[in-house]
């Protein structure tokens, strides 16, 4: 008896979890950026390493140049739209540099839209 009610629970608790991480906007954990459209070279870690200070050249070290080039004082990266398969959270990433062009500070953004 116990076994029937574990593989009906079972039965019922894959699919809801499957139908949840897929299509309710969340993050999958096992992927986070799944969903977000990002230029080839850039990684988490690449921009996790960005610190205050750091000139424009400097940041290049680490992640590619912006879409929309190298001019002003804020570069983001990030849109939705990656998944092939469902509809997860995404993520924006930002960097801010003041008017000599060294970081002032970076920020992250996950969106559930």
């Amino acid at each position: 008896m116990f076994e029937k009610f574990v593989f009906g629970l079972i039965l019922f608790a894959l699919p809801l979890a499957v139908f949840l991480q897929c299509f309710t906007e969340s993050v999958f954990v096992l992927n986070p950026l799944i969903d977000t459209q990002l230029p080839e070279g850039f990684t988490q870690l690449g921009f996790n390493s960005i610190q205050p200070g750091m000139a424009k050249t400097e940041v290049l070290k680490f992640i590619p140049a912006p879409a929309d080039g190298l001019e002003g004082n804020g570069w983001s990266y990030g849109n939705d739209g990656a998944a092939v398969w469902g509809d997860y959270a995404w993520f924006q990433f930002h960097i801010n540099f003041d008017k000599h062009g060294k970081v002032i500070q970076t920020s992250q953004m996950k969106f559930h839209d």
